[in-house]
């Protein structure tokens, strides 16, 4: 064999090998968590955390100073009912323990046919990878399995200015298959919660068939 050549297909084949490698860091893991996960109260502080903080920087302009979007009981419970999925950090090792929550979404059976994903979180760090896609489509298939033929989310608007990031969330999910098929008013639908909203709120229901 030539000895160029013969070169030439080595450092080929090991940048192969390091591109496969790099791929397989980046894969993120997505998992149900285990309901016994809600007895792990450093854990559920984390999931809990890492919800509030980022409808935090997205929601602070939509609720009053101080409003949480979630609390660790439900989060607690919501790991009890098998709801929530995490999104752990690329890692090169397999060993679970190493892993970091990163992101996280909320899946629910609305009826035996009716899927709905709310609560998505992923870490300001790790945006723009994908992974926000990955967690949606990890929901569909969850959803999908179980026999649901379509799939509800809910986006909560501004009726008295637009709304920069809910507006490009809204096209995002319509890019994902997702369309509009109700308009609510927030604050006659959820009326514990109107003391808590800045100026007038509707919510948006999606919907998406998974057939």
């Amino acid at each position: 064999m030539d000895k160029a050549y013969e070169a030439a297909s080595v450092v080929a084949e090991a940048r192969a090998s390091e591109k496969h490698h790099n791929q397989s860091i980046r894969r993120p893991r997505i998992r149900i968590v285990p309901a016994a996960c809600s007895q792990d109260a450093e854990f559920v502080d984390t999931i809990t955390a890492l919800v509030n903080n980022v409808y935090r920087e997205h929601e602070r302009d939509l609720f009053v100073q101080g409003y949480k979007r979630t609390n660790v009981d439900e989060i607690r419970s919501f790991i009890q009912a098998g709801e929530i999925a995490v999104l752990y950090a690329p890692s090169t090792s397999d060993a679970a323990g190493q892993e970091r929550p990163i992101g996280c979404i909320r899946i629910q059976r609305l009826s035996p046919t009716l899927g709905e994903f709310g609560m998505m979180a992923v870490e300001a760090e790790y945006r723009g990878n994908g992974f926000g896609k990955e967690l949606v489509r990890f929901a569909e298939e969850q959803c999908r399995r179980s026999g649901s033929t379509a799939m509800q989310v809910e986006l909560l608007f501004p009726t008295d200015f637009e709304h920069a990031f809910k507006k490009r969330l809204f096209e995002w999910y319509t890019r994902m298959g997702y369309t509009l098929i109700k308009l609510g008013d927030f604050q006659d639908d959820y009326p514990h919660l109107a003391k808590l909203l800045r100026g007038p709120i509707e919510y948006r229901v999606l919907e998406k068939p998974l057939t």
